[in-house]
């Protein structure tokens, strides 16, 4: 190995903190080849001050308590040597080689922790871009913008917002901020500030850059797909010409994704042609030089890529030295890794809903985007993995999901009538924009059938079921509402349930209302939705009690049964209501029913109808004559316990 043969040294690979997560990760296989090599290696690496710090805080310590039992003996023996390392005071630390070498074991290592698309996490879809390297100038520009935003005036943090937005996020490629995250990480501080006037501005225009980040790292991840099919809107050309691209995009069009090896040293934003200008005033003629210079570099960088360890590397170009180093590259941020931050920072702003509409609309357009990008780098294999990576990422999206949750029940709570008008429209829009982009995430990482009470917090299901049981949202969103609905039915089904029983209820109270307009309006009436209507209707009996239904109920099959020609369906359906009726469990309802009945008898065969064609008078009363009907009155209606319904019956004698 180059350990054994001393091209590279334990001091050097105790500054690659991520080789110590993945010798960890190693064990995560299904089958795990040479795994006393690999404990072997992670025991060398305690026994250095360094290494044995990185090990403790990667978590090495629970990881190998976790492991040894499920081990042989012998490599028991090797872990007990590491726990005794890791557990041992730390001396002086040694002193550390410089980290802006460029000798050829570095890069190898880089290349290997650092794929474009990692094959060893499942959890990630996209880890990290290609690395970038910047001008002699850039590292000038990058560390002032990064001192203005710290700043403590007001007027100079918000004219950097600006510029950022307007002209550095344009002109630099969107990666180069997460592989210099202290300007993002700059930008989600300001997220923090609680104070009105010009500090909330300055919020708002964190916001705003950090919604156009997100925009531009999905536009070059999109170009790292498919360079051939990625252009820019600006440029008037067309896609397919070679004058559209640089050159060292037109070199990647045959792959898909690029790779560091294989990207210019400094490629310039989507859709700029060429080198980026230094701005320094020693670019000299860009036309004529600009092609040359790139294609000089790659050849520079490529070439160094592919030495051997035994062969001395090519240089550098001048104006990367100073800025491209091993220790910068590992202080790069993963684009999941973004994306989760921009949340965790921007959610704690619609807790409370104290700040105006247009500071919602801000928030919810970052957290759009900011979905869109954890669709694209992160995998619903994460709620399955036990991986580090996976494990961190599993808590940090349960807790933004756990904050989505406690939001929507405060807003929802706060839409009572005792609010202003004003406030009940604010908290209701914060509730409907926050509910939707919960349902939204969880679609993006959460597929239904992975959903357990282990996954979603509490507070989560809650608000879900809060969701599902607002009748307004799920007429405005029914697609949404339907999605609610089942990972509601997954979560906790006892609350589904429930969901199912008030939906039932208010189902019927609806068809009540609806089957009363209908009952009540002039002109001709559609008897079959009349009749499904009213035994809908019947149902919600127990909730509402309304006793006007039932003269309506009887009034109908009174007149349906009028005539000798009359459906047979209408008079079938009619009669199937009215003996539910007469044997409805409530007694009101039952007592109801049998006074409009013996109303009903008495104004048709009353004394007052004497002089009237019997024909027309007794064809009221048919629907009493049925066979069923009778024999509901004469077996139960006299039987029956309540004094009204037994007064009744016996009044038909």
């Amino acid at each position: 190995s180059k350990l054994d043969h001393g091209l590279i040294t334990i001091p050097d690979l105790v500054q690659e903190r991520m080789l110590c997560v993945f010798l960890l990760e190693w064990f995560n296989f299904p089958e795990v080849p040479v795994q006393e090599e690999v404990l072997e290696l992670i025991s060398m690496l305690s026994k250095h001050t360094t290494g044995a710090q990185m090990l403790r805080e990667v978590g090495t310590v629970e990881f190998l308590t976790q492991l040894s039992p499920n081990v042989v003996p012998r490599l028991q023996t090797i872990i007990d040597g590491i726990f005794d390392q890791l557990f041992q005071l730390p001396e002086a630390l040694p002193s550390c080689p410089p980290t802006n070498s460029y000798e050829p074991h570095y890069l190898y290592i880089l290349l290997f922790l650092y794929p474009a698309v990692s094959t060893s996490v499942r959890c990630l879809k996209f880890s990290v871009f290609p690395w970038l390297s910047l001008n002699t100038t850039d590292p000038h520009i990058w560390s002032s913008n990064e001192s203005s935003l710290r700043s403590g005036n007001h007027n100079l943090v918000r004219t950097t917002c600006e510029l950022l937005r307007d002209v550095i996020m344009q002109d630099f490629p969107a990666e180069i901020f997460l592989q210099r995250p202290s300007t993002v990480q700059s930008l989600l501080s300001l997220l923090g500030l609680n104070v009105d006037g010009d500090v909330s501005y300055l919020t708002f225009q964190a916001l705003a850059c950090l919604e156009q980040l997100c925009r531009n790292l999905r536009s070059r991840l999109r170009f790292y797909r498919d360079p051939s099919f990625c252009s820019a809107k600006q440029d008037p050309v067309s896609q397919n010409s070679s004058i559209s691209y640089p050159q060292e995009v037109r070199a990647t069009q045959g792959s898909g994704v690029s790779s560091p090896e294989e990207s210019s040293p400094r490629p310039s934003a989507v859709g700029r042609t060429g080198q980026r200008v230094r701005g320094d005033g020693q670019d000299g003629d860009a036309a004529s030089s600009r092609s040359s210079h790139t294609a000089c570099n790659s050849r520079q960088l490529i070439c160094h890529c592919s030495r051997g360890p035994d062969q001395s590397p090519a240089a550098l170009p001048p104006e990367m030295e100073a800025e491209d180093s091993l220790e910068l590259q590992l202080q790069q941020w993963s684009l999941a890794r973004f994306a989760v931050a921009a949340m965790e920072h921007a959610l704690p702003l619609i807790r409370t809903g104290e700040k105006s509409l247009k500071f919602f609309q801000r928030v919810l357009e970052l957290l759009a985007e900011v979905q869109g990008l954890l669709g694209d780098s992160i995998a619903p294999e994460v709620w399955d993995e036990h991986s580090l990576t996976a494990t961190e990422l599993w808590e940090k999206l349960q807790a933004c999901i756990e904050t989505l949750g406690d939001v929507i029940c405060y807003h929802h709570g706060m839409t009572s009538s005792e609010q202003l008008e004003l406030s009940l429209i604010h908290h209701r829009i914060v509730f409907t924009g926050t509910a939707i982009f919960t349902i939204r995430l969880l679609q993006t990482l959460l597929p239904v059938e992975k959903v357990s009470e282990d996954i979603l917090p509490e507070s989560t299901v809650a608000a879900i079921f809060l969701v599902c049981l607002d009748s307004s949202f799920s007429a405005a969103y029914p697609l949404i509402h339907e999605s609610t609905v089942a990972y509601l039915e997954q979560a906790c089904f006892e609350r589904y349930s429930l969901y199912r029983r008030v939906s039932s209820v208010s189902h019927c109270m609806e068809a009540t209302c609806t089957f009363l307009n209908d009952a009540l309006a002039e002109g001709d009436k559609n008897w079959h939705e009349l009749l499904e209507l009213a035994d809908q209707g019947i149902d919600a009996f127990p909730y509402h009690q309304h006793l006007p239904v039932v003269k309506e109920c009887v009034q109908i099959c009174s007149y349906l049964w009028k005539f000798a020609q009359a459906s047979p369906l209408l008079q079938s359906e009619s009669q199937k209501i009215f003996l539910k009726l007469l044997s409805h469990p409530l007694s009101p309802v039952k007592a109801e029913t049998y006074s409009c009945s013996l109303s009903i008898l008495k104004e048709c065969l009353g004394v007052q109808n004497v002089a009237k064609p019997a024909s027309s008078i007794c064809s009221g009363v048919h629907f009493l004559l049925h066979s069923h009907v009778l024999y509901e009155i004469s077996m139960f209606g006299l039987q029956d316990q309540a004094r009204e319904v037994n007064y009744s019956s016996s009044r038909f004698q």
